[in-house]
């Protein structure tokens, strides 16, 4: 009986992940008129000032959703789908999930440097708590269940199954058991192949043809992971500042994550990549080189909008942020490295390899960075260095200490209980 129910989770879930798809790319249509495009290509088509102020109007929308929604969640269960899989009973609120989904919407749709990849493994996970709702089990079940919901989602959002195993074994339960594999896989590859009968599934990065790597390549890789891994906390401390800013200043959340708006609006006034969680212009930086000083702005840039939209009151993920910021740092490490000895490392591989570390640090997750950065590129010629890379990267975060990503349920990349966000960690 629970296979059938994992398979109907991993379904549901990429339904529900394809319907957040559509309506955003409905929205954007609207925006680009007859031109088309994702998000960066129709704000460098906008004048200036109106990739400025979309943000900005976005994020009031999102914060009034928000305010105004919580009137109707006086008694609600949580929305925290962490919460619910770690130490809840599985039961997540749909009023909840679908006002912060709605204001998600508002955010990413307007340009706001945050992940819409957090609504979608949401959305899914809430799927999976309405079947655990309505069907009589046992509370591990019920946990179990969510979690092929998050599985399902995000093996729809990233077309990554594999990966999504084990970001609820390696992030989510932060442990193996053996006894959910078979289910978790089954939601996972189910979503997969729904999302696949139904739009095609290819990876979502398309690097250029990169060989396997000499011995020389690998110290420099090596060298690159070494890096990141030790600037890693300061991006979640980064993120963590940003939301504690934001939450002393005297004004409703609605002007809050207006001001959020207009940090990213802007800084997008000068630079439209600003826009978006940054998806665009890492399959830029895999394919170019551009001048180092354009990539060091560019990440500052992204990583101050990122903090911004975030710590305002956002609803959505920092993930795939994330990874524009290791594929930014990766190829700011390669071009240095290659200014010592020209050649030492590929354009693509560094950022490739950038972005295993990158994630593998910040999240404590080096088997997750592994098995995603091969998912989303495709690129198995590149695995020793990535494997390499990431266990490094998470060996030298671990050992600098600090705290991971997601490793509270405040940290939860998608549906987050607004006026806990910046709550300070006591």
């Amino acid at each position: 009986m629970f296979p059938l129910l994992a398979a109907g989770c991993g379904i549901a879930g990429a339904l529900l992940v394809l319907c957040f798809q559509l309506l955003l790319h409905a929205i954007e249509h609207v925006m680009a008129g007859h031109g088309g495009g994702g998000l960066v290509e129709i704000a460098s088509r906008l004048e200036p000032w109106q990739r400025a102020l979309a943000p900005i109007v976005g994020g009031l929308l999102a914060g009034t959703v928000l305010e105004q929604g919580g009137r109707l969640l006086r008694g609600a269960a949580a929305g925290d789908y962490l919460e619910a899989v770690r130490v809840g009973d599985g039961h997540l609120s749909l009023r909840r999930t679908l006002i912060n989904s709605l204001s998600s919407l508002c955010t990413v749709a307007s340009g706001g440097s945050i992940g819409r990849e957090g609504a979608m493994v949401a959305l899914s996970a809430q799927g999976g708590s309405l079947l655990a709702r309505w069907l009589p089990m046992t509370l591990p079940r019920r946990r179990r269940l969510v979690a092929c919901g998050i599985a399902a989602g995000w093996a729809a959002a990233y077309h990554a199954p594999l990966s999504a195993v084990i970001f609820v074994c390696e992030v989510v339960w932060r442990r193996l058991d053996w006894r959910s594999l078979p289910a978790l896989a089954l939601a996972a590859l189910t979503a997969s192949l729904t999302v696949d009968h139904l739009f095609g599934l290819s990876p979502l990065y398309q690097p250029p043809p990169l060989s396997a790597p000499g011995q020389l390549a690998l110290a420099g890789y090596c060298l690159l992971a070494l890096g990141l891994g030790a600037v890693s906390p300061l991006f979640l401390r980064l993120m963590e500042r940003g939301r504690h800013a934001f939450g002393r200043l005297p004004m409703r959340l609605p002007s809050r994550m207006a001001l959020g708006g207009a940090v990213a609006g802007g800084l997008a006034w000068f630079w439209p990549q600003m826009w978006g969680n940054g998806y665009s212009t890492v399959s830029w930086l895999l394919g170019h080189q551009p001048p180092w000083t354009l990539v060091l702005t560019l990440l500052l840039c992204k990583l101050a909008a990122t903090a911004a939209t975030s710590g305002s009151g956002a609803v959505g993920g920092i993930f795939t942020p994330m990874l524009f910021a290791g594929a930014a740092g990766g190829a700011l490490a390669g071009q240095w490295l290659n200014l010592a000895l020209p050649g030492w490392l590929p354009g693509g591989g560094a950022v490739l390899v950038g972005m295993a570390a990158f994630l593998a640090a910040t999240a404590r997750a080096p088997w997750l960075a592994v098995v995603m950065l091969m998912e989303l590129t495709g690129a198995y010629s590149m695995l020793l260095p990535v494997a390499l890379a990431a266990a490094l990267a998470a060996r030298v975060s671990r050992l600098l200490g600090g705290r991971a990503l997601y490793q509270d349920e405040e940290d939860a990349p998608g549906l987050r209980r607004p006026g806990r966000w910046w709550r300070r960690r006591r």
